[in-house]
């Protein structure tokens, strides 16, 4: 039973991961956070041998994240159109909820140090530097047709979703707009309701590519010095916090109800993390 809440944890923490690199300001690095799988995955994926002694985990991981990109496509892009005030403060009681548990995995080793605020003001300031950039409409960019197979565009493709993989497994920074910023968002996003596989499957290639070299860079960083990297892991999820603030919030009826969406996402996060501390047991 134990094994099987851990696996259901994974593929829930993959959902939430791929409905998230699908939204403009919603990091998939901070799920990964939020569900304790952050450390776990950046290693799984550090080295050809550590994905094959992984392979379980991965597999239940990336079926959670498919399901989460179509689900998002489908349904979660519909509720941010019908009900934004109301989701994006579910996303957020989702990261509150989990600030405690990347407290204590930043602190297991050594304890705060003082140093530790430079880090996190250096990167909750990146984050939300890059959110204002963001919701003044300074990358808005048009979708690209593309109707058959072209050498140019594959590459061009490969290398922006190469990018963009390896700031959607760091905390704060969304992936979809990286994907913004280089002006590919609405292609892939076209595509993915085409099933456009002249677009996906260089996309993929790219992505791929992205995440192993970004797990290897984190993972490498995490073991030199994890309390740093936590503190800076700590301020992008604060900062991000901002970044998926909805532009209708304040003193209205809508509000009020998307804070009882927040407390659910908050009550969320704390259940997931004791379903990961029941596995551990």
């Amino acid at each position: 039973m134990k094994k099987f809440l851990g696996y259901l944890k994974i593929f829930i923490g993959g959902v939430v991961f791929g409905t998230a690199n699908v939204i403009p300001g919603v990091s998939g690095g901070t799920m990964l956070v939020v569900f304790g799988l952050f450390d776990k995955l950046t290693e799984a994926i550090s080295g050809i041998k550590k994905i094959f002694s992984n392979i379980a985990f991965l597999i239940t991981f990336a079926l959670g994240a498919g399901a989460g990109i179509l689900l998002s496509a489908k349904v979660i892009g519909s509720m941010f159109q019908m009900y934004a005030v109301q989701t994006n403060l579910f996303f957020i009681g989702l990261i509150l909820g989990g600030v405690p548990l990347i407290i204590r995995l930043g602190t297991a080793e050594h304890k705060i140090k003082p140093l530790c605020i430079v880090p996190f003001v250096i990167s909750m300031a990146v984050v939300i530097g890059l959110t204002v950039l963001e919701k003044n409409d300074v990358f808005t960019m048009t979708a690209e047709n593309v109707t058959g197979f072209d050498a140019v565009f594959s590459l061009k493709m490969i290398a922006c979703a190469a990018v963009a993989a390896v700031t959607m497994i760091i905390p704060g920074i969304s992936g979809s707009f990286m994907m913004l910023l280089m002006g590919v968002y609405e292609t892939i996003i076209g595509a993915l309701n085409d099933m456009n596989f002249y677009v996906i499957i260089p996309f993929a290639i790219g992505a791929i590519i992205g995440i192993i070299f970004g797990a290897k860079l984190i993972s490498m960083l995490i073991k030199k010095n994890k309390l740093m990297v936590y503190s800076a892991i700590l301020g992008m999820v604060i900062g991000s916090v901002y970044a998926i603030l909805p532009d209708g919030f304040g003193f209205n009826l809508q509000t009020g109800y998307g804070f009882a969406f927040m407390l659910i996402g908050v009550l969320v996060s704390v259940l997931i993390d004791k379903l990961g501390n029941t596995e551990s047991e």
